[in-house]
C-alpha cells in the first residue's frame, strides 16, 4: 500500500512539474513577460523543473514495477499497448515519456545540436503535456477525485491560454534589422592622428 501511494504521488508530481516547465517556457518566451525575465535565470529555472519532473517520472515507473496492486512488466512501461491495464491510457503515458526525454536531452545537448534543432524539439513540449494529461485522466486512479479533476482542468486551461497568447503576440516581437551590405563583417579600424 505504501508503494502504491508513493508511485501515485510521484506520477502526480511528475505531471505538475511538466506543467510548470511547459508554462514557464511559454511565459518566459511570450511578449511582454519575456522582457521581464532574464534568459539565464529563465533557462536555469526551466531546466530545474524539467529535471525534477524526469526524476519523479523515474520514481513513478520504478514504483509500478515494484508494486503488485496492478502488476506491470518492464515491457508494459516501454512498449505501447502491451499493458493489460487500460492499454490505451498507459500508451499515452509511454508516448509522453519518450517525448519528454527527447525534449530534455535536446536541452542538455543544445550546444551540440544547435539552436534550430533545439527549437524544433521544444515544439513537442505542448503535445507532451497533452499526452501526460490524457494519461492522468484515463489511467490515474485519483482522476475522479474532485481535487485531481479540477487540477487537470485548471492546468489544461492555463496551458491552452498561454499557447494562444504566445501565438497572438508572436508578431509583436521586434525584428532584427539586417545590416547594410558590406557592414555585416566590418570591424572599425584604428583611429589615426589625422582623423577627427
Amino acid at each position: 500500500m505504501t508503494t502504491w501511494i508513493a508511485l501515485r504521488a510521484a506520477g502526480i508530481g511528475a505531471y505538475v512539474m511538466l506543467f510548470l516547465a511547459v508554462s514557464w517556457g511559454l511565459v518566459s518566451t511570450t511578449t511582454p513577460f519575456g522582457k521581464l525575465i532574464s534568459k539565464p535565470s529563465a533557462t536555469l529555472v526551466h531546466q530545474f523543473m524539467s529535471t525534477c519532473g524526469l526524476f519523479l517520472l523515474a520514481l513513478h515507473m520504478a514504483g509500478l514495477l515494484v508494486d503488485r496492486s496492478v502488476p506491470f512488466r518492464p515491457a508494459d512501461l516501454f512498449v505501447p499497448m502491451s499493458s493489460s491495464y487500460r492499454p490505451a491510457a498507459v500508451a499515452f503515458g509511454i508516448a509522453a515519456m519518450y517525448l519528454a526525454v527527447g525534449v530534455i536531452v535536446a536541452s542538455w545537448l543544445r550546444k551540440r545540436i544547435g539552436t534550430v534543432w533545439w527549437r524544433r524539439t521544444h515544439l513537442l513540449a505542448v503535445p507532451t503535456f497533452a499526452l501526460a494529461l490524457a494519461h492522468g485522466l484515463l489511467a490515474g486512479t485519483d482522476a475522479t477525485r474532485p481535487v485531481m479533476w479540477w487540477t487537470y482542468v485548471a492546468t489544461a486551461l492555463i496551458v491552452v491560454f498561454l499557447v494562444v497568447l504566445r501565438a497572438l503576440t508572436a508578431g509583436l516581437r521586434p525584428e532584427r534589422r539586417p545590416l547594410p551590405p558590406g557592414h555585416a563583417h566590418r570591424r572599425p579600424g584604428p583611429v589615426t592622428a589625422t582623423e577627427g
